[in-house]
């Protein structure tokens, strides 16, 4: 009986060590991998290449997405920063980090994988160890959404749009993910009182 509880003891730390960083549901974060679980990096070497995911995570739409709106900041030195947008026809109506894209419902809709979908995808490269580089999440100025938000739209119904908490919490615009920056300051999710924005809903 007690080697059975130690196992179970490991389990559930193994688990808890794996998981997503924000639990709530309609989410969406910058991640430097492509399940939710990693916002904080270093680089130990000169001119080192990082890729950061935009996800959507626990959405309640489970038909996928069919388009989404958000921009993503950068505080922080990136060389050759470049994005790839997920989908099989994304159409973009800004130039990314503003998203407004268009992807097209059913089977052209971004699917849910593991309580995940991925929006789009950076790479760059960091010049030195030294570089401290903090991102951030907020809604488009001039977005669809009211009260403003970023947010997506139903892989089977474009015309359902669907409000997303950021990762970080709320005043959109807080730290998301961060490179080199020690202690990382990025605060998860459930550490952050959403009294705020939840209220923006009612």
């Amino acid at each position: 009986m007690k080697k059975m509880l130690v196992i179970a003891l490991a389990i559930l730390v193994s688990s808890s060590a794996f998981a997503q960083i924000d639990p709530d549901e309609n989410g969406i974060g910058l991640y430097f991998d492509e399940f939710g679980y990693e916002v904080c990096m270093s680089t130990a070497a000169p001119f080192t290449p990082i890729t950061a995911y935009l996800l959507a995570t626990n959405i309640t739409e489970e038909s996928g997405v069919s388009g989404f709106e958000c921009e993503v900041t950068t505080d922080g030195p990136l060389t050759a920063a470049a994005w790839a947008l997920n989908g099989v026809q994304p159409l973009n109506v800004f130039a990314a980090p503003l998203f407004a894209v268009g992807l097209g419902e059913f089977e052209l809709a971004t699917p849910v994988i593991n309580n995940v979908v991925l929006l789009a995808t950076l790479t760059a490269y960091v010049l030195a160890p030294t570089d401290q580089v903090s991102f951030g999440i907020k809604n488009l100025d001039a977005g669809s959404f009211t009260p403003p938000s970023p947010g997506y739209a139903a892989g089977d119904n474009a015309g359902l749009l669907v409000p997303l908490q950021v990762s970080s919490g709320f005043p959109f615009g807080a730290a998301v993910a961060q490179i080199n920056i020690d202690p990382c300051g990025v605060v998860a999710n459930e550490d952050v009182s959403f009294g705020s924005v939840k209220a923006l809903y009612r």
